[in-house]
């Protein structure tokens, strides 16, 4: 009576006459009715206007702080602007109507309660609150349509068998939930007996085109039923890490609904999830359902909903002004939502219709290898929906979930690297493929713990025997060996390989050769051969001019014949020498003839001197060096030859590639070849001894001799080591799995997308050893240029000194020549005495 009184105290003080305060509100409720679609429910419109008014009128007392005013509206009669001033909404309409109307009213943030078809999407606004009318019997149609809207079951096509506990018109309703944006195959298992369900079911999924139809199973059967269909699938192997299995079992309720024993069937990779019945089955309870039940309860349920959050705001706006509560108020938009949550609320403790019918959801989940987990997804009421845990296939969603797995590997620089503190102890995992499973487990939603097997061997069969990693993977002890694997027909046999990551070749590392000795390399630019018609051109061409020239008539004709210039042989001959060093002469022949050879010497001077200037600039900057090991022919010549010897990683595939090969050089290779250990090639190893002391040539992938190389010029400072040319057996390289690996598939789709979106190649530009001033000489010996030094030159300086010498014999020659005729000349000459 006082919070009246105080209502129209506020109105007569100019406060508006609907007032919306927390002491006293006025809830205006629209109601929207279908004539039509009520009557396919079995009511009229004059019985449903009836119960609602008479409802409101006994939850008016319950809405202590307020009271309703009832505004009727035939759905015929709804505006575009409906519900602009309205505070609440409660419709009775088809499924398609209530969503039209709540996107209407949530531009106004008004509250919309509807109560609608069964199988109608649950309306998304948080102002609003759609509960279907749903009988006992047809619950499981709601209950699908909830778990597809949902997207807890996103499937895009469904195979669904069912038992005769489906009727066909049960049937013919989930089909049409099912299809509105899905393909559909129903089977029915028809009337079963126990003695003979399990063959009826063999029957049926025996060559059944599962992959065909989408691998998506929906089973709605008795639960006596259930254990049967399981036994058959696996024996089928129809349980693939591709397939999803979700069992509706029909037949369950509170007193007998316990789903591990089938849980506990499941297997590391089974996608299999459990929705069961848990509705009341006690003896004299009360289960009311149907449309005239939820529109009588739903005034309560307004009632409850309003008072509860009236009552809420209350406690902030007893002790406030009304100035400071029209600041800190909560929105339109804010009270619905509270007014919504308080419903479910009270629907959820003390609704009663439909509040027998109950379902229950559980999933299959693996946290540790082989170890089944009864994961509980969830609950499900016709009045509230869904109230989801966790995922319905967690494993299809969440891959492994967190799980942490085992996996096998061995440092194997740079596909696989341990990084490791001083102590030696392993820190940090690094390289490509590590690199590759943290990818994936980011993806797929694992760690992994690193677990190395106790003979540090790869995998090879000896003695009918495997070891190494790939036994650790037979025997389960590992769930995948994360390494650089070589896939051989021979491991196939006995483990399963993830799509090839790359491929890799073989080829060999050898001494670098070592550059020739370049003291006379003045001279290489010729051959000998060339080098003598040099000279003996040179020699011959000045008597050759010489004689041409003191043969021309011209010189008769004109009387000019002399004993100086080209007239005399020597000059001729230091002319044409001089042509030769590229110093012209100041005397050229008169005659045509003689011009002509001195023409033709000029030219081939300059075609010469070219050639040989040419041939010199390439020799300084590209230097000659040891002929090459660049072939497997060569290198087996130079065993046979020279005593070369070579190896291998003994225990690994490269092995069985040489012994099968059909060539004869390639297990000639096999029969002479050197096995070395892992340790042989640590960085202190006598690998390295052997290579450049022994003449030795170790055979191993290409990546791993490149990073063999790199680590020893980062200790050497040195580019010791070559590569040869020739590559052969280029290997696919993949990961390991055991044969029957569920998650290998899962794998595969995630290496996929990598090796496409080329990050395998980007990771080999990180992992891969940078090029340096060995790398272009990795496989000739030698980099891309030279620089010249004084002992390239020494030759140069050899021809200078001799010629230095020379001069100065000649001199000395000189010397002694003139003083002889001197005292030649004292000797034979007249003293006369002077006549004046």
């Amino acid at each position: 009576m006082l919070a009246r009184v105080t209502a129209c105290l506020l109105a007569l003080a100019g406060v508006h006459s609907l007032s919306n305060l927390p002491n006293y509100t006025h809830v205006k409720l629209g109601v929207v009715v279908d004539e039509r679609w009520i009557r396919t429910e079995g009511a009229t419109l004059e019985q449903m206007e009836e119960i609602i008014r008479s409802a409101f009128a006994v939850a008016d007392d319950k809405l202590a702080h307020g009271e309703f005013m009832i505004e009727w509206t035939n759905h015929t009669m709804v505006t575009q602007d409906y519900g602009k001033d309205l505070t609440a909404l409660l419709s009775l309409v088809d499924c398609s109507k209530s969503h039209s109307l709540s996107r209407k009213v949530a531009k106004h943030n008004t509250m919309h309660v509807a109560i609608s078809d069964i199988g109608c999407k649950r309306l998304v606004q948080d102002t609003s609150l759609l509960i279907p009318v749903v009988e006992p019997g047809n619950s499981i149609v709601q209950l699908l349509a909830d778990l597809r809207y949902a997207h807890t079951m996103p499937w895009k096509s469904f195979i669904v068998i069912h038992d005769e506990s489906i009727s066909k018109s049960l049937a013919d309703s989930i089909h049409q939930i099912l299809v509105r944006d899905a393909a559909v195959a129903m089977f029915s298992l028809g009337e079963m007996n126990p003695g003979s369900q399990k063959a009826t079911i063999k029957k049926m999924l025996t060559g059944f085109p599962a992959h065909d139809l989408g691998n998506k199973f929906l089973i709605l059967t008795r639960k006596n039923v259930v254990k049967d269909f399981i036994d058959v699938a696996e024996e089928l192997k129809m349980f693939r890490i591709e397939s999803q299995w979700v069992y509706v079992v029909t037949d369950t309720n509170s007193m007998d609904f316990d789903m591990s024993p089938f849980i506990n069937m499941a297997q590391d990779g089974y996608n299999l999830a459990f929705v069961f019945n848990t509705s009341y089955a006690q003896d004299g309870i009360l289960c009311p359902s149907g449309m005239l039940c939820l529109a009588n309860e739903m005034a309560e349920v307004i009632a409850e909903g309003f008072e509860k959050t009236l009552i809420e705001e209350m406690k902030t706006f007893s002790e406030i002004s009304i100035e400071e509560w029209d600041i800190i108020k909560p929105s339109e938009n804010e009270r619905s939502m509270s007014v919504i949550k308080d419903m479910q609320g009270f629907l959820r403790t003390s609704g009663s219709c439909n509040n027998c019918t109950k379902w229950m959801m559980e999933a299959v989940e693996v946290r540790e290898s082989n170890r089944i987990n009864q994961l509980e997804v969830g609950t499900w009421m016709p009045t509230l929906g869904l109230a989801l845990k966790d995922d319905l296939l967690p494993h299809i969603t969440g891959g492994f979930r967190g799980r942490a797995i085992t996996v096998g590997s061995l440092e194997y620089n740079p596909w696989m690297k341990f990084i490791r503190d001083e102590k030696g102890n392993v820190v940090k995992y690094s390289g490509l493929i590590f690199t590759l499973l943290d990818e994936i487990s980011k993806k797929l939603n694992f760690t992994y713990i690193v677990k190395e097997p106790k003979d540090g061997l790869w995998g090879l069969k000896v003695n009918d025997k495997w070891n190494g990693m790939i036994k650790q993977v037979m025997d389960g002890e590992v769930m995948m060996a994360a390494a650089a694997f070589s896939i051989s027909h021979e491991r196939q046999q006995v483990v399963n390989f993830t799509m090839p990551l790359d491929l890799q070749p073989y080829t060999f590392m050898y001494r670098r050769p070592t550059e020739l000795s370049r003291a006379v390399l003045f001279i290489d630019p010729f051959t000998p051969l060339v080098w003598v018609c040099i000279a003996a051109m040179t020699l011959i061409i000045g008597p050759i001019m010489w004689v041409i020239h003191r043969s021309s008539y011209v010189y008769k004709y004109y009387d000019t014949v002399n004993e100086y210039g080209l007239f005399k042989m020597s000059n001729c001959i230091w002319y044409c020498y001089g042509a030769m060093l590229q110093q012209g002469g100041t005397i050229l022949p008169e005659a045509d003839s003689g011009r002509m050879v001195v023409g033709f010497w000029w030219l081939f001077v300059m075609v010469t001197v070219t050639t040989y200037s040419g041939n010199l600039v390439a020799f300084l900057t590209f230097p000659q060096i040891e002929f090459p090991i660049n072939t497997i022919d060569i290198l087996i010549n130079r065993g046979s030859d020279d005593g070369i010897t070579w190896g291998l990683l003994g225990g690994s595939v490269i092995e069985s590639y040489l012994n099968e090969a059909e060539d004869d050089k390639f297990q000639h290779l096999e029969n002479m070849a050197v096995k070395h250990k892992d340790m042989d090639a640590s960085p202190d190893g006598v690998l390295y001894s052997m290579i450049k002391q022994q003449d030795h040539v170790y055979i191993e992938w290409k990546s791993k001799l490149e990073m063999l190389m790199k680590e020893q010029y980062n200790i050497t400072g040195l580019c010791d080591y070559a590569f040869g040319k020739e590559e052969f057996f280029f290997e696919r390289v993949a990961m390991a799995f055991p044969r029957d690996s569920p998650w290998i598939k899962h794998f595969d789709k995630e290496i996929k997308k990598i090796v496409q979106g080329g990050l395998i190649k980007r990771w080999k530009q990180v992992f891969w050893p940078p090029d340096d001033e060995c790398t272009a000489g990795a496989r000739g010996g030698v980099g891309s240029t030279a620089v010249v030094t004084v002992t390239d030159m020494q030759g140069s300086f050899f021809i200078l000194m001799m010629g230095c010498f020379l001069a100065l014999l000649v001199l000395l020659v000189e010397c002694v020549t003139a003083k002889t005729f001197k005292e030649s000349e004292k000797q034979n000459s007249t003293i006369k005495p002077f006549v004046a």
